[in-house]
């Protein structure tokens, strides 16, 4: 369940500079640096040879968030973020799902 948190918290950080916050400045990026390196951290919840596919496609779902949202001020709008952030949320509620099924 701790692990859980490693996913929920950094995705609350995203949507909370993305809809708080009208223009990044360095504090909100490292903020955000912080939250990345929180998420990566659910990768704890795998043996180091064996992540799941869905993991993969969550990772990847959340590389590109945090680069959209590094951009965001210059080139995209927040709604596009929202976007983003609710695919997110999406995917990591399909991998948590997945992966609890445990075959006995």
């Amino acid at each position: 369940m701790k692990s859980v948190l490693f996913y929920f918290i950094p995705l609350l950080v995203f949507a909370v500079i993305n809809n708080v916050v009208s223009a990044l400045s360095w504090p909100h990026y490292l903020v955000l640096l912080l939250a990345f390196l929180v998420f990566q951290l659910a990768r704890i919840r795998y043996p180091k040879d064996a992540l799941p596919t869905i993991a993969k496609i969550t990772q990847a779902a959340f590389y590109i968030l945090t680069v959209a949202t590094i951009f965001r001020d210059q080139f995209l709008s927040p709604l596009i973020i929202n976007v983003l952030l609710g695919i997110t949320l999406g995917l990591v509620i399909v991998e948590i799902i997945q992966t609890k099924k445990k075959p006995a």
